[in-house]
């Protein structure tokens, strides 16, 4: 039995309040999210995670073989529009790791109501929000990281075996989902392992256990090499190769913008503290942050191994951001779930300490409930920023373009502009008479790729060409005359039309 805020618990009694209080977060966030998903098609990647699961593809690196596997999944769910079905998978994933952020709050101390108050506040901060309501693989990277976290502190409170076995399959499943796992799973299985070495001692078959179902959770990747058989070999014939597996795996293609070889990037990453901690006030609430970082200094005096190993999970989370590419906000994620933990447990520390000055509201429930008061704050600020349920980019970009082509045309494009209009042309059917293309005929976001060069397409279609920058068109200006038409918004690395571009009518010189 325990003793909470003066009532006395029993374990089935507390396990039921818990797990209560973690649906009731989850079905919160997720109320939240359908009311504020994206109602129709995304642009770049967003539009890409939108309908490649539902056709079984391959997406850009690292391939997200366990993301792709659920969006098949999800696509079959007879609601919506394929999209729709994306996004739903990313809100549903989201809701889950702010329902997890509850069952870690709790299990390291902090009472219900509370931990539903940092979960809820994880679940409307402007990233956590932004990521559930657009079609990509962040929320359920955060929910499997926050999985493995979980597991984690369950096997140092109570050493059951099947709790090392279950961490090893989720900690694999995690690593299949992203691969960003990988700057944080390998932290966390070392101080499991650290904290286990006496039990893996007396039973060494655990190990073995827990390394197969480790691997067992790496299994989704061997969809992409099935996926490959299938074909077309111009198209995804590379993955059949060691070369063309691994370089999707590890992401060789983006090796340029990575940077973590010089002493630099250790100064890189110090400096940008202060604008991360900037953004997290902007897209919370500066009593978020200031709570969070008081938590983590009471979690260091109460719990070393735990702070520690949340500690070294967000330093190592900061310097992968800043020495990568350095936008890619998501990329923090797994640092606002160690914020949200800490808050939770700064929250119970403040309150408990008024209750026991303030005896009167000992075993109430009044104190606790006034923690609910911060995700409503931040909520209720972010509402307006986070609602994309009138977002119609995506369909307002596609009808511009469908509506200045003639009939049987083909467009060369870029990547941000390919994805959605690929999504409108081959999921949704509009336009079955123009087709699309890149400059890199292998691109994976078209249903019906066009053969031959550039000349030979342009003297049996009309040919045209939009780009975001118009430096892209010089690989094309000495064979063809450009005759500019009208200037359209387009996409460019955002989820929104924040340039624009002329499309142009390509004519063979000659």
């Amino acid at each position: 039995m325990t003793v909470r805020g003066g009532t006395l618990w029993t374990g089935r009694d507390r396990a039921s309040t818990v797990n209560l209080a973690a649906v009731a977060v989850f079905g919160l966030a997720l109320f939240v999210y359908l009311r504020t998903l994206l109602p129709g098609p995304s642009v770049g990647d967003w539009a890409e995670m939108q309908w490649l699961p539902a056709r079984l593809a391959i997406p850009h690196p690292t391939g997200y073989p366990l993301y792709v596997l659920l969006g098949k999944a999800f696509s079959l769910i007879p609601i919506g529009s394929v999209g729709f079905r994306a996004e739903l998978l990313s809100a549903v994933a989201a809701a889950a790791a702010a329902g997890t952020t509850v069952l870690i709050a709790v299990r390291i101390g902090v009472r219900p109501i509370i931990a539903i108050a940092a979960g809820l506040a994880l679940a409307v901060s402007g990233e956590l929000w932004l990521e559930a309501t657009f079609s990509e693989m962040n929320g359920l990277h955060l929910f499997l990281v926050a999985a493995v976290i979980h597991r984690a502190v369950v096997w140092r409170a109570e050493r059951r075996d099947r709790d090392l076995r279950l961490g090893a399959l989720l900690a694999g499943l995690s690593l299949s989902n992203h691969a960003l796992a990988a700057t944080v799973v390998p932290l966390v299985i070392l101080f499991v392992l650290v904290d286990a070495r006496a039990r893996l001692r007396e039973q060494p078959i655990l190990l073995a256990q827990a390394t197969g179902l480790f691997v067992v959770g790496l299994t989704p990747y061997l969809f992409i090499p099935i996926r490959a058989l299938f074909g077309p070999d111009a198209i995804y014939g590379r993955f059949l190769t060691w070369d063309g597996f691994s370089g999707l795996l590890s992401g060789a293609d983006l090796r340029s913008q990575m940077h973590f070889t010089s002493i630099e990037t250790l100064a890189k990453a110090w400096n940008a503290v202060p604008a991360v901690a900037a953004q997290f006030r902007d897209r919370s609430d500066l009593a978020f942050v200031v709570l969070a970082g008081v938590g983590a200094v009471i979690q260091l005096i109460r719990d070393r191994w735990l702070a520690m190993m949340l500690g070294l999970v967000v330093a190592v989370n900061v310097y992968f951001f800043a020495n990568y590419v350095g936008d890619l906000d998501h990329y923090l994620l797994v640092t606002w779930l160690a914020c949200a933990i800490w808050l939770a447990v700064a929250l119970e520390t403040i309150v408990a300490w008024l209750e026991r000055r303030l005896p009167v509201v000992a075993g109430a429930p009044g104190l606790a409930v006034v923690t609910l008061v911060l995700p409503i704050v931040i909520g209720a600020g972010n509402w307006a920023v986070s609602d994309q349920s009138q977002n119609r980019d995506g369909e307002r970009f596609a009808d511009a373009v469908f509506t200045a082509l003639p009939h049987d045309a083909v467009v060369l494009t870029y990547w941000d502009a390919l994805t959605t209009l690929g999504y409108e042309h081959c999921v949704e059917g509009q336009r079955p008479d123009v087709a699309f293309r890149a400059f890199d005929v292998t691109a994976r976001v078209v249903c019906d790729p066009v053969a031959g060069t550039l000349e030979e397409v342009a003297r049996a279609r009309p040919l045209f060409a939009l780009f975001a920058a118009e430096s892209e068109l010089d690989a094309v200006r000495g064979t063809f005359e450009l005759i500019p038409g009208p200037r359209l918004a387009v996409p460019y690395g955002k989820r929104g039309l924040d340039h624009t571009a002329t499309l142009y009518r390509l004519v063979p010189r000659g």
